[in-house]
């Protein structure tokens, strides 16, 4: 923890100076060294205030220590008492507090470890009743660095749990999301409804008849559906600044948004949340098949290779000689010659299980494992270096105390070797996240082809244009089409980009 010792005289303590006693703040940097290496904090300065000035604008350090902390230098702030930090107005209080609530930086005394962030503290609270409406409104508008910074850390932050979630809270009184499980087998059943082709009303309809409820203890609609269906939460991730409020509750884009891996357990697997989402995505009509249903089950997936429009269907106005009404595809924007559908149909179809039985061949051959195994041995070395660079940390305070570094050469030798600690951790994080990415990926390559497999089967079966269309986008990305004027019947080129998994 990069740590930073401040040291400042109290009147109490200059009058005790006058009567011959110890120098006050040797004595107080002494035992704070003490501390920082019993707690192995990284101390990286050492601040001495010589003078004792009530207000903040007469201390020079606190000042520069502060700056310091709204730039988030500091994971903590060891001090002898946290009164030293100040004991002057309401407003040299609240700014403080406030800068050091909002960078989340911790107060560490002999005595407790005091963080502003915590709901629980009730020191916090005592402070809280000295700030004025107007720091407060400060505090809010400030706040939200830290709570960026939860989120980044994988934190759920918001003051209720999801459905499906309950809080729970550790030994230490932190605040976590468990899956409550009896709400997860509604939301586990709203997914798997979703993915067999079920609208959001029907799937209301059927958790109200087997008498679930929401949170507001109040029957579901479709609104609480779809919030489910697309809250990122139930497959591991933590999400913020979604909406701006300010500005009529737009839904902000991608680039505004934060999105972390969350600390917490999934209630659903990413590929079933990314294949609802795709489905919501191409629902272009209403769920219920009841109801203006299509008739091109390509609709949306061809692509004309010569001018990247979406082909349409069309009806051949001749009658065949079985006196069938033929169906044929063609391009509104260019001279792509069109085709009969049943055989841009059947030539998809065909390729598609090429496609599959090529790509069962190369899931088998792959060895995920041995890169796996790489990134778990890069990981234990990792590990290895910070061990040893964590130990020569704490040897700098034996340095110390023994008269070999002064005070200056250890603080030089403690910020090289933070430094190195903090790259460590943010190499070990990296090879960690790696780690679980070739895990997710290679059970993703797995269960790419059985999904496949049902998804042709089903199509098969199906004679509703619909749910052939929502099949298909549910594994195809696209498929580009060409044909040239002297080519005739099913003489065409296709190519397919199915969905893989990233």
């Amino acid at each position: 923890m990069k740590t930073c010792i401040y040291l400042r005289k109290s009147r109490a303590d200059e009058e005790a100076e006058k009567q011959g006693e110890f120098e006050t703040l040797h004595r107080h940097k002494t035992t704070l060294l003490k501390i920082a290496k019993e707690k192995c904090l990284n101390v990286v300065d050492i601040k001495e205030e010589l003078e004792s000035g009530e207000s903040i604008k007469d201390r020079p350090r606190m000042i520069e220590l502060l700056k310091e902390v709204e730039n988030n230098q500091y994971d903590a702030v060891l001090v002898m008492d946290i009164d030293r930090l100040g004991r002057g107005n309401m407003q040299d209080q609240g700014l403080i507090l406030d800068t050091f609530k909002n960078s989340d930086t911790k107060i560490i005394t002999p005595r407790k470890i005091y963080n502003l962030n915590d709901e629980f503290d009730e020191e916090y609270s005592e402070f809280e009743a000295f700030m004025a409406r107007k720091e407060l409104k400060l505090i809010n508008r400030r706040l939200q660095r830290g709570r960026i910074k939860s989120i980044e850390e994988g934190k759920y932050i918001s003051t209720a749990p999801p459905y499906g979630y309950k809080f729970k809270y550790d030994d230490k009184g932190k605040k976590y999301l468990a899956i409550d499980e009896y709400q997860a087998e509604a939301v586990r059943l709203i997914f798997n409804m979703y993915l067999d082709m079920y609208g959001s009303s029907k799937i209301a309809n059927r958790l109200n008849e087997l008498g679930y409820r929401t949170n507001n203890n109040i029957k579901f609609k479709n609104k609480a559906v779809k919030d489910i269906l697309t809250n990122i939460t139930y497959c591991g991730y933590v999400k913020w600044k979604t909406v701006d409020r300010k500005n009529h509750n737009r839904v902000r884009s991608k680039d505004e948004q934060i999105i972390a891996k969350g600390n917490h357990e999934a209630i659903i697997d990413e590929i079933t949340f990314n294949r609802a989402q795709e489905i919501r995505k191409n629902r272009y009509i209403p769920p219920t098949f009841e109801k203006k249903e299509i008739s091109n089950p390509l609709a949306g997936v061809l692509i004309c290779g010569k001018c990247g429009h979406n082909l349409i269907q069309a009806v051949d106005s001749r009658r065949s000689k079985d006196d069938v009404r033929r169906f044929y595809i063609k391009c509104k924007h260019c001279d792509n010659k069109a085709s009969r559908f049943d055989y841009i149909e059947k030539a998809i179809l065909n390729s598609l299980e090429d496609w599959l039985n090529e790509y069962k061949i190369k899931v088998s051959l792959e060895d995920d494992r041995t890169e796996i195994d790489k990134l778990k041995f890069e990981s234990k070395a990792i590990k290895r270096e910070l061990k040893n660079t964590e130990n020569q940390q704490n040897k700098l305070y034996d340095f110390l105390e023994r008269g070999i570094y002064s005070e200056e050469i250890f603080l030089e030798r403690s910020v090289l070797l933070s430094n190195k600690i903090k790259s460590l951790k943010e190499e070990l994080s990296r090879v960690n996240i790696e780690i679980i990415s070739s895990k997710e990926n290679t059970i993703a390559k797995k269960q790419l082809i059985p999904t496949l497999e049902t998804t042709l089967e089903n199509y098969y079966k199906s004679d509703n244009a619909k749910e052939k269309n929502i099949l298909l986008k549910t594994v195809l990305d696209k498929v580009v089409y060409t044909k040239e004027k002297n080519q005739k019947n099913d003489n065409f080129s296709i190519e397919l980009y199915p969905k893989l998994p990233k």
